[in-house]
Formats: structure tokens, sequence, C-alpha cells
């Protein structure tokens, strides 16, 4: 296990690079895991200050795309409370966090975006929704070999500004959850035991852009921006949206 002490010594811009070199994988070159709560915040001041020119680069190859392309759905929102990204992600931590290879900023990939508001629409929206009754035409699909392209075009979400905190889940049965042979009960005499992790913090702000190759009709483009203010306001991406994680709303 790298020790805290060298982390500022070795530690570069590049905060996926931080994150995927300087702390392992496996716990199991680590012989006590409870050194693991004191390197959160060392791993959140590495990703404190990124590189606001990778950023700048970010959203100029963003507009470049854009171009090429007709907007459906091209906006900057702001989270309401924290967005976790990436927690099932394979890390040394509980939780995973996920950050673009080349620019180490966190982002919500495409497919993940795509996916979320897809099963909005098949699982949300009335049966007379236009979006609903456009489904394959909008989001294709593969089934039954059917396979039929879709004309909507979703990219990454990207950062334009964004900070980054610690949030804890307190676990008050551990060794009721850990119990192998079902031999302890669930009782309130257990300690707690936080879990820390990081997550974005409320206020950063992400741009997310939806871009269709010109057969999506005016009305329906307006059902689409529509239903993704509600999908992004109500819904959200990420994990524990069911906590009022990953909500997003307009900057003031």
């Amino acid at each position: 296990m790298i020790d805290p002490n060298r982390i500022a010594n070795r530690a570069n811009k590049n905060s996926s690079l931080n994150y995927d070199k300087l702390f392992p994988i496996s716990k199991h070159s680590m012989p006590d895991t409870s050194l693991l709560p004191g390197f959160l915040p060392e791993l959140m001041n590495r990703f404190a200050y990124y590189d606001r020119n990778a950023v700048n680069s970010l959203m100029e190859r963003r507009e470049r795309i854009i171009k090429s392309f007709r907007k459906t759905f091209d906006q900057e929102l702001q989270t309401k409370k924290y967005l976790m990204v990436g927690s099932g992600c394979p890390s040394i931590f509980d939780n995973g966090f996920t950050l673009m290879r080349n620019y180490g900023v966190p982002y919500i990939p495409a497919s993940a975006f795509k996916g979320a508001f897809s099963h909005y629409v098949a699982q949300e929206l009335e049966q007379d929704n236009p979006i609903k009754k456009n489904y394959k035409f909008l989001f294709g699909t593969g089934d039954n070999d059917d396979n039929i392209r879709g004309n909507l075009i979703f990219l990454d979400v990207i950062p334009k500004s964004y900070s980054l905190g610690i949030d804890i889940i307190n676990n008050h049965f551990q060794p009721y959850y850990s119990d192998e042979k079902n031999e302890k009960a669930p009782n309130d005499y257990y300690d707690p035991v936080p879990v820390q992790y990081l997550v974005i913090d409320r206020g950063s702000i992400f741009r997310f852009t939806v871009l269709d190759n010109g057969n999506i009709g005016d009305d329906l483009k307006q059902e689409l921006e529509k239903s993704l203010m509600d999908f992004l306001g109500d819904f959200g991406l990420g994990a524990k949206t069911s906590y009022g994680y990953g909500l997003f709303k307009k900057p003031k």
C-alpha cells in the first residue's frame, strides 16, 4: 500500500492516474483495512485541484461535435445534492469512482445516460406519450435480431466546474450481516460502523448533450427536452437517487 505521506510528492494533475496508480485496487496488499478512511481526505485533496485546461479542452471538443449534428438537448445543469457515479467499479475503497481516463475529471458515460433515460421512458411515461410511441425510432432496439439504429445520439456528461466531498453510510448491524453461520441477531447494541466514500458535491455543474441526425421533428424535440428535464430533476443519474443523489436543476 502506498504511504500517504508520499502522495503529495508523487501526485500529478491527472486525477485518474492518481486514483488508479497511487491507490492499488487489491485490498490484499494492505495489512490493515482500518487505515482506509485516512486515505480518503488525501484522495479528495488530490482531486480538488483539477486541471482547468483539460475541462476547457473538453468543452471546445463538445462545441466542435455539436456543429456536425442537430442539437436536441444541450444544457448545463447543477447538482441539487450529491452525485455518485461508478460506485460499483473496482476500488480499494468500499465504493468506486468514475473518472475520465485521459482528462482525469469525473463524468457520466453516455451509455449510462442513455440507458437510464430510456428506462425512464419505458417505465414512467404514459402509453400515449409521443416519446414512448416513437421509442424504437429514438433509441433503437436489438431485440429478436431486429437491429434498429436509434436517431438520438447521447454524449458523455462532462463537468464544467465541480468540487468533491465525503459522505458516510452507518452500518448498524455489521456483525449480523457478516455472520456466515447465522448465529448473530441484528441487535441495537452493536456499534455503528461508518463507511466513508467520495461524492461530487452539490452545486457542481455538468453539461448534458443529446444530438440527432436531423430526422426528429420539432414537436417531438420539444417533448424530449421536457422529458429530459423532468427525468434529470426528479429521477436522476448514478447511485442512491432515492436519497436525493444525482438530481439536477438549472443553475441560478
